[in-house]
């Protein structure tokens, strides 16, 4: 054990990377043996976060330098999810046991012939980070003696920082109900292409709305100590707007040729019910595969996105890992302003699925996964609503099958819909991944996975009676982001923002799904609010309602039935505003109606069905 006790490390080269530069930068580890090293000696590089490390890094070798001896390679760089997490069992649940969770080995060698005093091992790499600023890591050194067990580290870790890349855009979020005062909180902040928020920033911003607000100043200036952000707590509209009209603030850098615009904001609610936005599909460092502190991801969704829930959702984060969560949620829980729901997810073989919890007493938690069934088997409790999720992907698994599946890398199967299950409430139609709302492929609507007959629209033919979230899937602690852009946001149709209300919306499936903006909706079908069913009598005719407040011009606006386009417009407005248009009967004795919208610069909102029942 003496020479590894002294074994020392010393680096050369890029240690500081920038989000948006995405070019691999040199970096050599030297690992000094004043002593040398027996023959049998195993050295392990490892990464401490598993998003910094990208596969897009190179090993250009490991050599023994200053001094003679001779290594032997084991594993090279992991090139793919089931090499990063390799020691441990799939999917990706319970903590994969097996390795230190979140770290990343990177290459393993082992001393072959001895190595003289004052060797010197170098290891060479070409390396970038994660495409989110936030995400910043460590390389690890460490070593096992000839028959020893487990690795011990070899001097100190050699930090990896990650920077935001320069301010090319600037974001305006706004509440879009207003609070119990009657006044709506407004976040402006630069940020650069990758969607980091640039605390290097600093400008002299103009505002103005397109409605008449109370609290709106004409000019903000970001000195450097505001880190790129402005906040606005007491913006309110204007007495003349109480009828439901949306108004939208923008601001402008004109030395700096940026300019943004707000979503739509409202002074009364649209129907009887409040908007409210958040992300309830994404995973922190408390998953195997996730980076990021929970509390830093939590923060981020409130004081830069500013929205209004949030949920992590980690991979079955069993004992201490699950109380943290239960910890982070009752931490930043506070009604009224920010709602934050114990979740998590269950990764199992034939189908994967969210779990959002009542309060955090409910009897249930993370010890409910069970790996070899689908979630929809489980009997879940009254105070748990199951949201299955990327339901129409996966690889075929004939039930039985999944340990030998796992071992060829094959993780989940389709949902099984066959399977009822009243806790049900919901479906995530879209997140990162794809749209999963319908079985065909169409890239118009993003689903660009599927044709496995195992859609949202296959589960409604079946008689599901499920509303519509989405969700984003981001490993690296960033709700509503996935790969550099924006998807996966939820609306919630609530009478106040409290954990309960919240709850219930999603029980009463009074939720809506957008790609990642906050398009403010509403929709009713024979005065049936989204979410509802009802009954139609005999003779009766059917029609619909919208009022749609777009986060862009809002270009196409569909209403699907059976599967089928029954009615579309192009109106190519920002706000589109219907009523009592004409629609079939269901073609059956019940039948479903939602609508869907595309704006022009690409995002989508689904609004959740409105089931009716014909009464002969």
């Amino acid at each position: 054990m003496h020479q590894i006790d002294q074994l020392t490390i010393t680096h050369t080269g890029v240690t500081t990377f920038t989000a948006t530069d995405r070019t691999l930068k040199p970096i050599t580890v030297t690992i000094t043996c004043p002593q040398g090293l027996a023959a049998g000696t195993d050295l392990r590089v490892s990464m401490s976060t598993f998003h910094s490390y990208t596969t897009d890094w190179q090993l250009d070798g490991v050599t023994v330098a200053a001094g003679t001896g001779r290594i032997v390679v084991g594993h090279e760089l992991p090139r793919d999810w089931t090499e990063r997490v390799r020691g441990g069992v799939g999917p990706a649940g319970g903590g994969l046991v097996g390795r230190p969770i979140n770290e990343v080995h990177l290459v393993v060698f082992q001393v072959t012939e001895p190595l003289s005093s004052g060797a010197q091992i170098v290891v060479a790499l070409r390396a970038n980070s994660s495409i989110h600023a936030a995400i910043a890591g460590a390389l690890l050194v460490k070593v096992r003696a000839p028959g020893d067990e487990p690795f011990t580290p070899v001097d100190q870790p050699i930090p990896l920082q990650n920077q935001a890349g320069p301010a090319t855009r600037l974001e305006v979020r706004a509440t879009a109900s207003p609070d119990a005062e009657g006044r709506h909180r407004v976040v402006i902040f630069a940020g650069d292409e990758l969607l980091n928020p640039a605390p290097t920033y600093v400008g002299t911003l103009t505002l103005h709305a397109d409605g008449p607000v109370i609290g709106l100043p004409d000019q903000i200036l970001l000195p450097p100590t505001t880190q790129g952000r402005a906040q606005l707590d007491e913006v309110e509209l204007a007495d003349t707007l109480a009828a439901p009209t949306a108004v939208r603030i923008t601001v402008e850098d004109a030395a700096k040729g940026l300019t943004a615009t707000s979503n739509p904001i409202l002074a009364t609610p649209l129907g009887k019910l409040n908007h409210y936005f958040g992300a309830i599909h994404f995973h922190t460092r408390l998953s195997v595969d996730g980076d990021r502190d929970p509390r830093a991801a939590y923060a981020y969704a409130r004081d830069i996105l500013n929205l209004d829930v949030v949920a992590m959702t980690d991979h079955a984060p069993i004992g201490a890992g699950w109380e943290e969560a239960l910890a982070v949620n009752e931490e930043f829980y506070a009604p009224g302003r920010f709602v934050t729901l114990p979740a998590w997810e269950s990764s199992n073989a034939y189908g994967h699925a969210n779990l959002y919890l009542r309060t955090p007493a409910s009897k249930t938690g993370p010890w409910y996964w069970n790996p070899e069934v689908n979630p929809s088997e489980v009997s879940w409790p009254d105070d748990v609503v199951m949201v299955p999720h990327h339901t129409n992907t996966g690889q075929p698994i004939a039930r039985g099958e999944h340990k030998e599946a796992w071992r060829q890398g094959r993780y989940w199967a389709k949902y099984d819909w066959l399977i009822p299950n009243p806790r049900a409430r919901l479906v995530e139609v879209v997140q990162g991944r794809s749209n999963f709302e319908a079985d065909a492929l169409d890239s118009e609507w993003g689903i660009v996975m599927g044709e496995q007959g195992a859609s949202v629209q296959n589960a409604l033919a079946m008689g599901w009676r499920l509303g519509f979230v989405a969700g984003t899937d981001n490993h690296e602690g960033h709700p509503t982001q996935r790969h550099g852009r924006y998807v996966g946001m939820t609306c919630f149709r609530a009478a106040e923002l409290t954990r309960d209300a919240i709850w219930q919306a999603m029980d009463q499936r009074q939720t809506y799904a957008t790609s990642g903006v906050p398009i403010v909706c509403d929709f009713t079908v024979n005065g049936l609010p989204a979410g509802h069913e009802g009954t139609v009598p005999a003779g009766e005719p059917i029609h619909f309602s919208a009022r749609l407040y777009g986060t862009a011009p809002i270009a196409v606006v569909e209403i699907i039935a059976d599967g089928c386009t029954i009615w579309q417009a192009q109106p190519n407005r920002w706000d589109v505003e219907l009523d009592a248009v004409p629609l079939p009967t269901p073609i059956g004795p019940w039948g479903y109606y939602y609508l869907r919208l595309r704006q022009a610069d690409g995002h989508r909102a689904w609004l959740s069905p409105v089931w009716l029942t014909r009464e002969e």
